[in-house]
Formats: structure tokens, C-alpha cells, sequence
């Protein structure tokens, strides 16, 4: 099997966009020194503008710390890789993730580019405390639209 930068995948600790390494290199992704998670550029404006360079990996039980962004040190990831797939570390999810070929795969998007309408709108009850029960359609946690059940008083 072979390893390289088109072949081994990452993902952004903030939004948890998946990208090969190779494209995390050309889109100047980083890697932050203390924790060693990836983030992309879009996530790493947010983190310094408004979370006062708060590494985002706290969400992931890592120590609160300063985001220490660095590029990323592509020879000693794919040595630990190569390490961890000859430990047997992977399987059929991951070879069809990162060793199947690329135009095979869907491009994953930054959640910021999905389009709205990307999923089935769901349709349920619920009781809402100004109408009471309301039978409510909603897209993406968002209500589209909603008509009150029952009586109009």
C-alpha cells in the first residue's frame, strides 16, 4: 500500500473538516505545536479574532492552552502513519476514508459552504410555550414553517 500525501487524511479540530494532506499543505493548514491537532485557515482566523488564540482542542479533553499554530511536519506524520498501519491500526472504514482513489470519493465541504437545503425537512410535534402544541417543519434544527394543533383560543 502506498503512503503519501494524497493518500493520508486530517481533520480540522474546530469544525471537523476532513481533508487529504496534501490539499491541508496547499490551503496552508496548521498544526498547533502544544497538541499537535490540524486546523484549518478559515477556523484558525475565528480562534484569534474572537477566542483570544484559545487552542479549540479543550472540546476534545486536551488542556486549555494558547494555540500554538506551526505547518505542518509532513515527513513525521507520514512516518507515524506507515508505524500505525503496519500495527494493524485501521480498517475497512479508513482504507475506504484514505486509500481508495480520490475521484472515487465525495470532497468534503467546510460546514460554512453547505447549502441550506441539504437535507429532507422533518415534520413533528412539539409545545411551544406562547402556542402550546404546534406541528412544526424544520431543516437543519431551523423551523420552516408551523401551523398550531388544536383549538384557536
Amino acid at each position: 500500500m502506498k503512503l503519501d500525501l494524497s493518500t493520508v487524511g486530517i481533520s480540522c479540530v474546530a469544525c471537523g473538516t476532513r481533508i487529504t494532506l496534501e490539499e491541508a499543505i496547499q490551503k496552508e493548514w496548521h498544526q498547533c505545536l502544544r497538541c499537535q491537532f490540524f486546523i484549518d485557515p478559515h477556523c484558525l482566523g475565528i480562534v484569534q479574532n474572537t477566542m483570544g488564540g484559545v487552542c479549540p482542542s479543550f472540546s476534545q479533553g486536551v488542556t486549555r492552552h494558547s494555540l500554538q499554530a506551526a505547518d505542518i511536519p509532513t515527513e513525521q506524520i507520514l512516518i507515524f502513519v506507515k508505524d500505525q498501519y503496519q500495527k494493524g491500526h485501521g480498517g475497512a472504514l479508513i482504507d475506504s476514508l484514505f486509500y481508495t482513489r480520490p475521484s472515487a470519493l465525495k470532497k468534503p465541504q467546510h460546514p460554512s459552504q453547505m447549502e441550506s437545503n441539504s437535507e429532507e425537512p422533518l415534520t413533528r410535534e412539539e409545545i411551544w410555550q406562547r402556542f402550546g402544541l404546534v406541528l412544526v417543519q424544520r431543516s437543519q434544527g431551523k423551523w420552516k414553517t408551523w401551523e398550531k394543533v388544536g383549538s384557536t383560543s
